[in-house]
Order: C-alpha cells, then sequence, then structure tokens
C-alpha cells in the first residue's frame, strides 16, 4: 500500500476515534448515567468516568504499539559517510556554577565520537571568571591535546591597550588554538552569548564538517552527536537537529531515542551560519 494512502487512512481513522470519543463524553456528561454510587452520592462511578479510563488505556496502548513499531522500524547507529567526518562541539560558558561546568565537560568527554573536538568559550577575561579555566584544565586539560588563550578582545571589540597588530594577532592565535586543539578555551572580552558563538564558529571555520553547540550547564548524552548526525545524513532536507532538553533530574539532556528535527532545510541552515560569519 502507497505511504501516501497509509498515512491518509491513518489520519482519518484517528480523527473518527477523536470524534466518537468526543461524542461520548458529551452524551455521557449530559445524561449522567452511573453505574453504582453511594447512597447520599458522596461517590459514584459512571458512564462519563468509564468513557474516560477507556479513552486513556486505548491511549496508551497506541502509544505503545508505536513506540515499539519504532523502535523495530528503527536503522542500526551509523557514523556519517563522508570521508573525513568531524564534529566540533562549541560550549558557551558565563558566570557558570563550577559544579555545573564540571559535569558538562566530563559529558563532553564521555561522548562516542571519534575525534571529537570541544571548544569552550567563556564570555570574560576578568580575574574572577579564571575559575572556569581552571575547571577547564581540571577536566581536559593536562594533554597535548588541551590549549587555551586569554584574550584582552573579542572579534567586535578591542580590549584595553590592545593595538590593531595585537588585535590581529590575537584573532589568528585564537584560530590556531581552536583549530591545533582537541579540547581548546579561550577567555575573551564580554560580549554576549552570540559573540562567543561567533568566536567559536569564527575559529573553527571549515575545519570540520559538523558544529554542535550547548550551554555549559548541559550534561550531554554519550551517544548524542551519532543520533543528531544520523538524522542529518538521512534527510537531506534538514539543516538542524535538537534533542530533548530536559530539567536536572529528568535525565540527560539528550536521549537517544528522542531526537527532533527542526524544520528547515539545509540551504537555509547554511546561508544564516553564512551571514553571521562574514559580519
Amino acid at each position: 500500500m502507497p505511504v501516501q494512502l497509509t498515512t491518509a487512512l491513518r489520519v482519518v481513522g484517528t480523527s473518527l476515534f477523536a470524534l466518537a470519543v468526543l461524542g461520548g463524553i458529551l452524551a455521557a456528561y449530559v445524561t449522567g448515567y452511573q453505574f453504582i454510587h453511594t447512597e447520599k452520592h458522596y461517590l459514584s462511578f459512571g458512564l462519563y468516568g468509564a468513557i474516560l479510563g477507556l479513552h486513556l488505556l486505548i491511549q496508551s496502548l497506541f502509544a505503545f504499539l508505536e513506540h515499539r513499531r519504532m523502535r523495530r522500524a528503527g536503522r542500526p547507529l551509523k557514523l556519517p559517510s563522508l570521508p573525513r567526518a568531524s564534529v566540533a562541539l562549541c560550549i558557551a560558558a558565563y558566570q557558570e556554577d563550577p559544579d555545573y561546568l564540571r559535569k558538562c565537560l566530563r559529558s563532553a568527554q564521555r561522548i562516542a565520537f571519534p575525534n571529537l573536538k570541544v571548544v569552550m568559550v567563556v564570555d570574560g577575561n576578568r580575574q574572577e571568571d579564571t575559575y572556569m579555566l581552571d575547571i577547564f584544565h581540571e577536566v581536559l586539560g593536562g594533554t597535548e591535546q588541551a590549549g587555551f588563550f586569554v584574550w584582552r578582545s573579542n572579534f567586535h571589540e578591542a580590549g584595553e591597550g590592545e593595538t590593531e597588530a595585537s588585535l590581529q594577532e590575537g584573532m589568528h592565535r585564537v584560530q590556531d588554538v581552536v583549530r591545533a586543539s582537541t579540547f581548546s578555551c579561550i577567555m575573551q572580552k564580554w560580549g554576549g552569548k552570540r559573540e562567543v558563538m561567533y568566536t567559536a564558529f569564527k575559529a573553527l571555520g571549515d575545519s570540520v564538517d559538523y558544529i554542535q553547540v550547548c550551554d555549559s550547564d548541559t550534561v550531554l548524552d554519550p551517544a548524542c552527536t551519532i543520533e543528531m548526525l544520523r538524522v542529518l545524513e538521512e534527510d537531506p532536507q534538514v539543516g538542524g537537529v535538537g534533542g530533548d532538553v530536559q530539567s536536572p533530574g529528568k535525565g540527560m539532556a539528550v536521549e537517544d531515542d528522542q531526537v527532533q528535527a527542526t524544520q528547515v532545510t539545509a540551504t537555509e541552515a547554511w546561508s544564516v551560519l553564512q551571514y553571521d560569519i562574514s559580519k
């Protein structure tokens, strides 16, 4: 049976079921028919409650069947088919709680993706911001793969005492550190989250195939990068992918079976990226 016909039948069937349930609920509410009740009607169970209970049961059954069907139909995880597919995870940090930042960096370290590049940009270069660089060294530093740079400026505003020559030198240094290091941390002059993301994107340029972003209080699931890339690789019309972000205590930031694709074409996403970097 054609996919379009199957989809149409499912839509029609679901709509008819919803109308039937709505009609039954209205009829039960109007008639007020009761199966059992106490003498003074303090407690009762009637047709209205029975239809609501049946509706909830059927919804749960359909949800279970759909979930099982999706799992059975799911294809095995696969890495992108590009010859040297590469991903950079960009973390935006601003006066973050130390415990949250440690959890974020440790979760990034556990991501199951080969040669993942991690770029943390700190929005601020004052003395009170250096604890975030210390945490970076604690979790991801200590190896030849890690690099850092404390910049007096950012790409759109020169810092105190910065000359044009030193500003250009700082820009090149940022790019060199980010591109040469598996784990890098850039501390720069405060400019807001957009400036932080700009620095990461500008420094990376075309050195990676995909860019993944998160805040410094996010705990990432180890499979998040592979799962999101799978969606991007399977549908060329998808230009961006996001995960199921949950509050603390409810699980990881990205669950492997809850990846959601944004409704934006690849052309639109690339245009936005080019526009931001060229400013």
